[in-house]
């Protein structure tokens, strides 16, 4: 609290209206219009315009502790930086690219051992952390590891870069809470996060100004790629973890969301538009869409599964869910051409990535649509998990078309959000294979194959990550608990039953946590500790491949 009472002139953080830092400021002002002060330059308060500090930022030299300053190979490095750029940067680009490639040269081309920004030695270590998953110069069981060295290195960096608070820190802790979602360090990731948007807001990043303050145009537009990063992430763990997020929703909105302008035409283009002058697709385009798309998905979250009222009537929650999904409807009908995936067509590149990505958040909200009242019409009951089955069935067949198994390559998301949403959908799978088996034996059906293809890609993917072979592990658990095994003589007593959608809501139990299992051999995790799966029992990691992999 005294930092916030002290001299006016010496606190360079940003204060609300109502702070004691605020009224002490105007008091001065005050005081200086009354005396008719003038200060001297050298003591006037410099106005924040970069992407710097509100102080002077540490420099460091190999000198001091060479280890940190360790490089890769050149090949690799390159290799490294532009996995980072191709599939992370295009995604989230909230540092600035320019900058932290301009450094990266000067690392090889400079005849001196000079002091370079320690801040951005940092944030091109975790870049190396995160090429690192996509790096096909890296063998596939290798690239964690080597991922977690460079993560290590970074948090050693970022350890002595101080207590000043600046844009690039801000950016470098939402980097660090990106990589941690591919980590067990749940808490970790969770705290990360929020100290970056506490450090966006002692900034003054979250503040919209009614005019630009003097600088680039590219520092407005990287203020307000930061400030909707913290949004994102905030909003991306508040959905995984189940949490209430951060940040409220009225400050939201309270920067405009970034522009649609990629870094070359900064100082060229003042208007955001999906082609960019060359009439090439913007890549920014993408960005804000799904910024505006997690919007819709908070709105989800704090109304579907968030509200304090669990007796809310069916209608009213019905009322929600067909405004949300009117919302989703426009929000697709938005989307610029080259941000549409087809899904018969295999696409490649940043923009194919993009659209793939973008198809894949936008199936996946097909299973947060909230229809457990036994009230509910059997016809809507029915489209609704028609609906879910088959956007469970493109959800998988667009990993299963677009996964290299061999490089765990493609235009897909991060493999953390990967291996989420084909579990997610393949639990969709389970289901309707069970409402099959009620109503006989068909053969191998189309839930059969798909539910083999998704064993498949976690089975791929459960090369590179724990979390992958522990879903695959549990699914099969699921799948012997409920027998759905050909030779199951409890699935064959099943089939001779009618079928009911009392059978549909008896799995659906089984699937939520709300309604809870105690067996952890059953249901072994929860969301909360998604990533890790710390809680599941070690015989079950020991499985044999799906059938045809």
């Amino acid at each position: 609290m005294n930092g916030v009472t002290g001299d006016p002139t010496q606190i360079r953080e940003v204060f609300g209206s109502s702070s004691a830092g605020s009224f002490m400021r105007q008091i001065q002002a005050a005081l200086d219009a009354r005396l008719e002060t003038v200060r001297s330059p050298a003591h006037r308060r410099p106005p924040v315009t970069g992407e710097h500090s509100l102080g002077e930022q540490p420099s460091y030299s190999s000198h001091e502790e060479p280890g940190l300053f360790l490089l890769p190979p050149r090949g690799l490095a390159d290799g490294l930086i532009r996995a980072y750029w191709d599939n992370e940067w295009v995604l989230y680009p909230i540092i600035n690219k320019q900058r932290i490639e301009e450094t990266y040269e000067s690392l090889w081309t400079s005849k001196t051992t000079g002091n370079y920004p320690l801040i951005h030695i940092c944030i091109l270590n975790v870049c190396f952390a995160l090429g690192c998953h996509y790096c096909t110069l890296l063998p596939v069981k290798e690239r964690k590891s080597s991922g977690d060295d460079f993560f290590s290195r970074a948090q050693r960096l970022y350890e002595k870069l101080g207590d000043v608070p600046s844009y690039e820190k801000a950016q470098c802790l939402l980097l660090f809470g990106i990589y941690l979602q591919s980590t067990s360090n749940v808490f970790q990731c969770w705290m990360t996060v929020g100290q970056a948007i506490r450090m966006a807001q002692c900034l003054g990043i979250h503040l919209s100004q009614p005019t630009p303050l003097p600088g680039s145009p590219s520092h407005e537009e990287y203020k307000r790629r930061t400030w909707h990063g913290c949004v994102w992430l905030d909003r991306v763990l508040s959905a995984t973890l189940g949490r209430p997020g951060m940040i409220p929703k009225w400050l939201f909105n309270s920067v405009p969301l970034p522009s649609m302008i990629d870094d070359e035409f900064f100082e060229t283009q003042t208007e955001g538009s999906i082609l960019r002058p060359d009439g090439r697709p913007c890549i920014m385009a993408f960005t804000v869409k799904a910024m505006e798309f997690y919007q819709i998905l908070d709105d989800i979250l704090v109304t579907l599964y968030l509200k304090p009222d669990k007796d809310e009537r069916f209608e009213s929650k019905l009322t929600h869910i067909l405004e949300i999904d009117a919302r989703i409807q426009d929000w697709n009908k938005s989307l610029p051409d080259h941000l549409r995936a087809q899904s018969v067509t295999p696409r490649n590149g940043i923009l194919g990535k993009q659209a793939t990505v973008l198809r894949l958040r936008l199936a996946a909200t097909g299973n947060t649509i909230d229809s457990n009242d036994s009230s509910l019409s059997e016809v809507m009951l029915s489209e609704c998990s028609r609906m879910c089955f088959r956007l469970a069935h493109e959800l998988i067949d667009t990993f299963n078309r677009n996964l290299d198994p061999d490089n765990l390559s493609g235009p897909l998301p991060n493999w953390w959000y990967s291996v989420l949403y084909v579990y997610t959908a393949t639990t969709m799978i389970l289901v309707e294979r069970f409402l099959e088996t009620k109503e006989g034996p068909s053969g191998e059906s189309t839930a059969y194959n798909t539910w083999n293809a998704a064993l498949h890609v976690l089975k791929s993917y459960s090369a590179l990550a724990e979390s992958a072979r522990r879903c695959l592990a549990a699914l099969q658990v699921f799948s012997e608990k409920l027998c759905l095994d050909a030779n199951s003589t409890v699935a064959a007593n099943l089939s001779e039953e009618p079928q009911d959608w009392n059978s549909f809501w008896g799995v659906s139990d089984l699937l939520s946590d709300d309604l809870g299992m105690s067996d952890p051999s059953l249901f072994p995790f929860n969301f909360d500790d998604f990533i890790s799966f710390d809680s599941m029992p070690g015989p079950y990691c020991h499985i044999s491949p799906p059938h045809g992999a």
